[in-house]
Formats: structure tokens, C-alpha cells, sequence
């Protein structure tokens, strides 16, 4: 087990404790770890590339431990009603469509290892500053532009899953 694969079990592990501390109205502490918790997101993947220590659990690990913090920091949010039901659907709808279209490449043989894009790791740090953003400010007054330009980048990046992952299954290659 390498640093940049403990970092994502980090961020796994803690995202029970984001849970809580954002289901109690402890939005400060809640910010600060979820803060420590996309730090981390960085920091393991460049010590993977810097170390040269990428590894295939790593490849699902990262993105996994992104999903379930995210995923769970949306719903916990929209539970508060801070974040929108509508934009909680998108985000939970994109992962879904992500997981499941990887399970159908998977199933049909295709052994693929996930490569996110740049638009995929933008929708990301639009999710992530989504986040951020309503835990950090006490008025709020730019949500919108937080929740449709994270909305955006979601649809963009999900249809750009459905072609890439529709044109591997079609014409049977290995991205």
C-alpha cells in the first residue's frame, strides 16, 4: 500500500465524519475537513505521477473515494437544504452513469482502466468548489453561479462519458 493510496482511504474513511459533522450544522469544521479532504485528492495523484507509484487499485481507489465524498457531501448538503435537489440528481446521475457504463465495458470483456479527461477533472473542482463555497459563505449570495456552472460541467462530462464508453463498446476497443 503506497502514500497516494492511503491518501484515498484518507478520504474515504473521513468522509463519515464530513457526514456528521455537516448533519449537526458544523459547517466550519465540516469545511475544513472537506478542504483536507480535496487536498488530499491533489496531493495523491501528483506523489502517484511524481513517485512513479501509480498503481491499478490506485486507479479505482481515487475515483471511488472522490464519488463516495462528493456523492455524500451533495446529499448531506441537499438534506440541509443548502444544495439544490436538482443539481444533487445531476451530480448522483453522472456517477451512476460513469459506474454503470464501466460495469457494461467490464461485463462485455473490455478491460479498461478509467482515464479521467480534463472536462472530468474540471467537473470535479467545480463540484468540489460547489462545496466549498456554501460551507465557506454565510450569505450565499453566489450560489447560483456555483450550482449552474458545476451543473454545466456535470452534463458536459457525463455525455462525454456516454460517447467515450459508447464508442469502446461499439467499436470494441480499448481506450
Amino acid at each position: 500500500m503506497n502514500l497516494p493510496n492511503v491518501l484515498s482511504l484518507f478520504r474515504l474513511f473521513f468522509t463519515a465524519l464530513f457526514i456528521l459533522l455537516a448533519a449537526y450544522g458544523r459547517y466550519r469544521l465540516a469545511l475544513a475537513l472537506f478542504v483536507l479532504q480535496a487536498l488530499s485528492d491533489l496531493l495523491d495523484g501528483f506523489l502517484a505521477r511524481r513517485m512513479g507509484s501509480k498503481t491499478n487499485l490506485g486507479s479505482y481507489l481515487d475515483p471511488l473515494a472522490d464519488k463516495v465524498m462528493l456523492a455524500a457531501s451533495y446529499l448531506v448538503l441537499c438534506y440541509q437544504a443548502i444544495i439544490p435537489l436538482w443539481l444533487v440528481v445531476m451530480v448522483l446521475v453522472r456517477d451512476l452513469v460513469i459506474s454503470f457504463g464501466f460495469l457494461i465495458l467490464l461485463r462485455r470483456g473490455l478491460r479498461t482502466v478509467p482515464v479521467p479527461s480534463f472536462v472530468s477533472k474540471t467537473t470535479t473542482v467545480f463540484q468540489m468548489l460547489t462545496i466549498v463555497y456554501v460551507l465557506w459563505s454565510a450569505d450565499r449570495r453566489l450560489c447560483w453561479f456555483f450550482f449552474d456552472a458545476t451543473a454545466v460541467f456535470t452534463a458536459v462530462s457525463g455525455l462525454q462519458y456516454i460517447f467515450v464508453g459508447g464508442t469502446v463498446l461499439f467499436r470494441k476497443e480499448v481506450v
